[in-house]
């Protein structure tokens, strides 16, 4: 049984690079201090102030995760930015029965901008065959409707 373990770790190891999260506490939510917020690019603050407004929060509290990066292969970053890891008072403007608002960035030669948005219960990022892709999950426990999207160069297809 121990084998089988070790040997299935190694596999989901070497399946491909994974995005790393960043984050603070885990599982509760906590207040993202000033500083914190300012190490973030403009275009990802402007993400989270337009959510803190549809939200009606007086400040943004996150989870562990609500960001995760992905080093492209040609000199980009990737962000996903999961808004069901930030704290909402009005969940419903963020989170609908198609799982909750999900948006990626890329960032380029100190330029960022967005390459995919949608509603999913979740996004993964990895590398697959050395190209980029995001997997976009419908449903917590329902894989029948998970799809990947790769990299062309420009946006997720």
């Amino acid at each position: 049984m121990w084998r089988f373990f070790i040997a299935l770790m190694m596999c989901l190891t070497a399946s491909g690079a994974m995005a790393r999260a960043s984050g603070q506490a885990s599982g509760r939510l906590v207040p993202l201090s000033s500083g914190q917020f300012d190490r973030l690019s403009p275009t990802i603050r402007s993400a989270l102030d337009q959510a803190q407004r549809e939200c009606g929060n007086e400040y943004i509290t996150v989870r562990n995760g609500f960001l995760r990066y992905l080093p492209g292969g040609a000199g980009e970053e990737f962000t996903a930015v999961h808004f069901e890891e930030i704290g909402c008072a009005r969940r419903a403007e963020l989170c609908s029965a198609d799982g909750c608002l999900h948006r990626v960035f890329v960032s380029r030669a100190g330029l960022q901008r967005e390459v995919w948005r949608g509603k999913a219960s979740e996004v993964d990022m990895s590398i697959v065959s050395g190209v980029p892709a995001i997997e976009v999950h419908c449903g917590a426990f329902d894989h029948s409707c998970c799809r990947r999207l790769t990299w062309n160069g420009s946006r997720f297809r």
